[in-house]
């Protein structure tokens, strides 16, 4: 009798589907060029968010009396970028450089350098491919996002409070990156 809570009456089950799992992804970005020390960079993210590449209209609505109607908006206007936030682990190398912290600090500093108050152009800032790739176990990819410039938009976090009661890993919350176009591919 089909919806009976049996294993045979799954399909995936009985089809030996395999799960998706949010912690098999793997991030390719190149900075710009002034950037250096970037090798290491990519293997410290934790995370990546901000994948909401799936955009839709607002809702628009009109009104006859009491009575209203539900439209889909006629433009999507404001809401075609995206904004990524990474996540990272900082680690300090043989020379003692926290290269993580470092690289994405000069990356901050072409746009915009607090020190001396030069800023950069577009040209000069933006870093990209950034690719982030979604795959099973064995690393087939079944979702892929291929952004072809990005340029940090939000300043790096402040290094926050020392503690001598924090025994925590240092780590840089909310890096974001921002998007004008995206391609998207879904298997």
């Amino acid at each position: 009798m089909a919806g009976l809570p049996h294993y045979k009456n799954s399909r995936a089950a009985v089809s030996n589907f395999e799960p998706l799992y949010p912690a098999h992804f793997e991030i390719i970005l190149t900075p710009p060029a002034a950037v250096s020390g970037w090798d290491l960079v990519m293997e410290n993210v934790l995370k990546v968010g901000g994948l909401e590449t799936n955009k839709m209209p607002g809702v628009v609505e009109q009104q006859f009396k009491a009575n209203k109607r539900s439209f889909a908006g006629g433009s999507i206007a404001g809401e075609t970028t995206v904004s990524l936030a990474l996540d990272f682990e900082v680690n300090l190398n043989d020379n003692n450089s926290a290269y993580v912290y470092k690289a994405l600090r000069q990356w901050t500093d072409i746009i915009y350098d607090p020190l001396t108050g030069r800023q950069g152009l577009k040209k000069d800032y933006i870093g990209g491919p950034m690719v982030v790739s979604w795959f099973n176990k064995q690393g087939d990819i079944h979702q892929q996002w291929k952004f072809p410039t990005v340029f940090p938009e939000t300043a790096l976090p402040a290094v926050g409070e020392l503690s001598y009661d924090n025994n925590d890993i240092f780590r840089i919350s909310g890096f974001t990156l921002r998007a004008d176009y995206w391609e998207e591919t879904i298997l």
